[in-house]
């Protein structure tokens, strides 16, 4: 999933140029940080917008968290249990063969012991009809931030040692709770780890939510023939996802609760033989024999990738007096902080 970092009041893109557009499609002017444009139509993205509501009026839409490539994200209020959800939106052409909540209820109805509570919840699910087709919509707890845009916010990109640490034993409870049900993940990176809402948050109304994150920011849709925008299809204004998060440097203990989220890539092995990941390229794991084998379990080497960095070469901890610790194979421990001491020092997660 994508979300966006805090954002300074001149990168708004006014950018002239093009959004990547199919030959015969229409072109429109480029707006950065937002989903494509051009899967805004039949079979594509439902259009939606800050103010609207889903679900005959139950869910109320107060922000954006967030889109991927077959689904919008979305901060919603819940107007029957007077709670923030979020709402996943998704394509219309996706929405028919998502396994997605046939893996959430399948956590949902499973004995509660150490690791379920790092799985979400589905709290909702139903379909919407759109001018692009229907669509599935699942709806969560809301997370305020992943932990790849908590590390973006940040200067330094490393969380105190006794926060990683905490992080890294829920990863690795929620992803063995995953696997003690028949699942893999298919998909884990610090994207789709996310850092849960303080409780708090539910007992504040939208307006004073605007009032402590801001208001919602948006940009007006322009086709660069300058013709108007086509009937339904495309939304008239695309909303950049809120930032709700801290940095990562800034994170206290207690906030400290992640989530594991997108489970569209998730599967049973026991069902489903796999010979290829869909997951980012340098997440991928290493193939044993030939294209035809299967691959290792992609949540375990998401796990490795995660806690040691490896992928990007940093996993590493500041030592109390200054210097850096770990880097070995032998040392990796001491990479997410396990060996460290003390709140004032600061701990690479995820490179």
């Amino acid at each position: 999933m994508s979300t966006r970092t805090p954002r300074r009041s001149d990168d708004r893109s006014q950018d002239t140029r093009a959004s990547g557009t199919p030959p015969g499609k229409f072109q429109y002017r480029l707006i950065e940080d937002v989903e494509d444009l051009h899967p805004y139509r039949p079979g594509g993205y439902l259009p939606l917008q800050v103010g609207g509501s889903l679900a005959d009026g139950r869910y109320q839409l107060v922000g954006k968290l967030g889109h991927g490539g077959y689904s919008t994200i979305w901060l919603a209020r819940d107007c029957h249990a007077a709670r923030y959800v979020a709402a996943k939106v998704l394509t219309a052409d996706a929405s028919s063969h998502s396994h997605e909540v046939r893996v959430l209820r399948s956590l949902g109805s499973a004995v509660s012991r150490p690791g379920k509570e790092v799985l979400p919840p589905l709290l909702d699910e139903f379909w919407v009809a759109g001018c692009n087709g229907r669509h599935r919509c699942v709806v969560t707890p809301p997370a305020r931030m992943s932990l790849f845009d908590a590390k973006e916010a940040s200067v330094s990109g490393v969380f105190r040692p006794r926060v990683a640490q905490s992080m890294v034993a829920q990863l690795i409870r929620g992803v063995a709770f995953l696997h003690g049900l028949g699942f893999v993940h298919g998909d884990l990176h610090l994207g789709n780890i996310l850092v849960q809402f303080p409780r708090s948050i539910d007992s504040i109304s939208p307006s004073e939510l605007y009032e402590r994150y801001g208001d919602p920011e948006s940009e007006d849709v322009v086709r660069l023939d300058g013709h108007p925008l086509a009937e339904g299809g495309v939304p008239p204004r695309v909303f950049w996802a809120g930032w709700y998060g801290v940095r990562c440097e800034d994170l206290p203990l207690g906030e400290a609760a992640i989530t594991l989220s997108d489970f569209g890539e998730s599967f049973a092995p026991c069902e489903t033989v796999r010979t290829a990941s869909k997951t980012l390229p340098l997440l991928q794991p290493p193939r044993r024999d030939s294209p035809t084998s299967r691959f290792p379990s992609p949540s375990m080497f998401g796990v490795w990738c995660v806690v040691f960095g490896r992928f990007s070469g940093n996993g590493r901890c500041l030592r109390r007096d200054g210097g850096r610790e770990g880097g070995a194979d032998g040392d990796a421990a001491r990479d997410v902080g396990v060996s460290a001491g003390g709140d004032d020092r600061l701990c690479s997660l995820g490179g």
